[in-house]
C-alpha cells in the first residue's frame, strides 16, 4: 500500500473499532459521536477532533470544544477542563498517546549491537515472557502477537513486543533494562519488529507521549512518523 491507502486503512479500522464512519476524520470542524461503549475518546489526525463520548457528557462537551481548534482542544488549559468532568464519574485521563506509523520499510543500515542473543517469538509463545518482570510497555498480557526480545546468557534485557488490539493495526512497544541502554539495542528490536510486522501483511505502529524523548528519537530513527494522537478515559482506581 502507498502512504494514502495505509492512512485509509489505519483510519478505517480506527473507526471501525470505536463504531463510526472514517470520513469523520476529513471533516473541518470537531465532530461528535454518542456511544454506548466508550465514556470518552479524543482521536484527532490534526484536521480536526473526534470526540466518541458517552450521553451523559455529549452535550457538555460540544458546549465546551465546537469552536475550539483540534490541538488547542488538547493543551495544558482544556485537557484539565476535560480532568475535572471525568472526576465527577470516578473517571480521568489515561494519559497523552501519540502515534506513530510505521512510514520507512526500505532498508536501511540499522546497527545490531553484538553480544547480544536475539530471538523471535510468535502469538503461541509469548505466555513465555509473561515471567519477566520490568516489560509492562512492550506486553500488554491480553493481545500480544510477536515479540522480539534481547538476551545475555538466558537473561531477557530488552524486548520489542505487539499487540494486535486494533485487529490490522499492531502496536509496537519497547522496554530496555536500565543497565543495557544507551547501546543501540532499542532500536534495532523496533526496526525489526516493525519490519518483520509488515513483512506479514499488518501495519506496525508505536505509542509513546510528548515527555518521553528518549521513546519519541527511537520512533523517528526506526522510520516512524508521528501520525494521530488519542486522550481517553479509564475509571481513577485503574493505573
Amino acid at each position: 500500500m502507498n502512504k494514502t491507502e495505509t492512512m485509509n486503512t489505519v483510519k478505517e479500522i480506527l473507526a471501525k473499532k470505536g463504531g463510526y464512519n472514517k470520513e469523520v476524520f476529513d471533516e473541518d470542524k470537531n465532530i461528535f459521536i454518542k456511544s454506548s461503549k466508550t465514556f470518552f475518546n479524543i482521536v484527532s489526525f490534526g484536521k480536526n477532533a473526534v470526540f466518541i463520548l458517552d450521553k451523559s457528557i455529549y452535550n457538555w462537551a460540544i458546549k465546551q470544544f465546537v469552536n475550539i481548534e483540534a490541538k488547542r482542544v488538547m493543551d495544558g488549559e482544556n485537557l484539565h477542563i476535560i480532568e475535572s468532568k471525568l472526576r465527577e464519574y470516578n473517571k480521568k485521563l489515561a494519559g497523552e498517546h501519540l502515534r506513530y506509523l510505521f512510514a520507512n520499510n526500505e532498508e536501511t543500515n540499522v546497527f545490531k549491537p553484538t553480544g547480544f542473543k536475539y530471538k523471535l517469538f510468535k502469538k503461541e509463545d509469548m505466555k513465555n515472557l509473561y515471567e519477566n518482570k520490568g516489560f509492562e510497555n512492550a506486553l500488554n498480557y491480553k493481545n500480544d502477537v510477536i515479540a522480539l526480545g534481547a538476551f545475555i546468557e538466558n537473561k531477557l534485557v530488552a524486548l520489542a513486543g505487539a499487540d494486535d488490539y486494533y485487529d490490522d493495526l499492531w502496536q509496537i512497544g519497547i522496554d530496555t533494562l536500565p543497565s543495557y541502554r544507551k547501546q543501540g539495542v532499542a532500536t534495532y528490536l523496533v526496526r525489526s519488529l516493525a519490519k518483520e510486522i509488515h513483512s506479514l501483511g499488518k501495519i506496525p505502529y508505536y505509542t509513546t507521549w510528548s515527555a518521553n524523548i528518549p521513546s519519541m528519537k527511537i520512533a523517528l530513527k526506526t522510520g516512524f512518523t508521528p501520525t494521530w494522537i488519542e486522550y481517553f478515559a479509564v475509571d481513577t482506581d485503574k493505573r
